[in-house]
């Protein structure tokens, strides 16, 4: 009978034992703390993400989170909540931890933590399993007025784009959207907003021998601190369909941090299966035209002056008018003096009994040239 019990009794005790390893073993965290690489600046926003890890997604879990940070409870925030759900199948669930500096915050290092707990959802569990399965998040601010300005390059990438259908290729429409865009993912590391002071870019052909164009984009939009954001530099272009190398220089002031040589494509009109989105602003371009071209009729009907504006053209034109008197009497100087060699070059190789038969045939005078060449 004792051992009967004592047989009973181990094995409870030891199922307990499995199943809290078992829980310990199958929830962890990546990574275990909220921390930015740089001193945060008063005022800003910071945003750390949390990866919930489970072994084992066979069951629909709970998360409750708990902030323990009394001095700086206010500038934190979960993005999902403090309350959450971590759904069945899914072994990789991300947590947003915000962080909201206030202004005028004084300087120095602030210290908290975050506890996990995991338990099952829609079921009554106190205690044992359902409070092993848990984990803390450090938080270890650093605060400072000194700003630091720094980021990195991720990627750049240039997307193919096709070109405008008409009427949007004419040149009054393309010269203002048609552009070539480099998309590039900056990581801001610095504790300020940020964006690259420049970026240059050089095409050319596939051999890479000619230079096709050259461009500078300074309106690069900013990054905002400790985030990762994909931003655009835009570059006019005349480039006609087909396959092109670029090499793409980012600048931070006059220093040169990335350097990158991409192929890129532009495909005819239609190709690309959604197809390329005019958007509104060509629409807004067309109609600004039309109601230019609306009112000044509008105002020279109302002025009556249209002889006026012949006028006004004719002054205009003079200095046209004035070269190309100079430019036809030049010419028809021209002409004498050619008609007058040519003479002079035939005569030479006339037979001397022609010039006493025919003396009318002797060279003219310049003014019986003049008179020729004007009939």
């Amino acid at each position: 009978m004792r051992i009967r019990l004592f047989i009973i009794i181990f094995f409870i005790i030891g199922g307990f034992l499995l199943c809290a390893s078992e829980s310990q073993a199958g929830f962890g965290i990546s990574p275990p703390f909220v921390k930015t690489k740089k001193p945060i600046f008063p005022g800003s926003h910071f945003e750390q993400k949390i990866t919930l890890l489970r072994s084992d997604a066979e069951e629909e879990l709970m998360a409750r989170i708990t902030v323990e940070a009394p001095d700086i409870a206010g500038w934190i925030t979960v993005q999902q909540g403090l309350e959450f759900d971590l759904p069945a199948g899914k072994l990789q669930i991300p947590m947003i931890v915000e962080v909201n500096v206030p202004d005028g915050t004084p300087n120095g290092n602030y210290q908290g933590h975050l506890n996990i707990q995991i338990v099952p959802k829609n079921r009554n569990v106190g205690g044992g399993v359902a409070i092993a399965l848990g984990a803390r998040v450090d938080i270890d601010l650093e605060v400072t007025d000194v700003a630091f300005m720094d980021f990195v390059i991720k990627k750049i990438s240039i997307p193919e784009f096709e070109k405008f259908k008409k009427p949007w290729n004419w040149k009054i429409f393309s010269y203002f959207f048609e552009r070539l865009t480099a998309v590039m993912k900056i990581e801001n590391t610095g504790n300020v907003p940020v964006a690259p002071t420049k970026v240059h870019i050089d095409v050319y052909d596939l051999g890479e021998k000619k230079l096709l164009e050259s461009y500078d984009d300074e309106s690069i939009d900013k990054t905002e601190p400790f985030s990762t954001k994909s931003v655009k530099a835009g570059f006019p272009t005349k480039l006609g369909v087909g396959e092109y190398w670029a090499k793409i220089r980012v600048y931070n002031d006059n220093k040169i941090i990335h350097n990158d040589k991409i192929i890129f494509a532009i495909k005819p009109a239609g190709s690309i299966n959604n197809g390329r989105p005019v958007g509104v602003w060509p629409w807004v371009l067309m109609g600004s035209y039309i109601v230019f071209v609306l009112l000044v009729i509008a105002a020279l009907v109302w002025m009556r002056s249209w002889r006026y504006l012949l006028k006004l053209l004719f002054v205009l034109l003079w200095p046209v008018r004035f070269l190309w008197r100079i430019l036809r009497k030049l010419f028809n100087t021209l002409k004498i003096k050619f008609w007058q060699w040519m003479h002079q070059k035939s005569a030479e190789y006339q037979p001397s009994n022609n010039k006493l038969n025919y003396p009318h045939k002797s060279i003219e005078s310049k003014n019986e040239i003049e008179e020729e060449i004007e009939e």
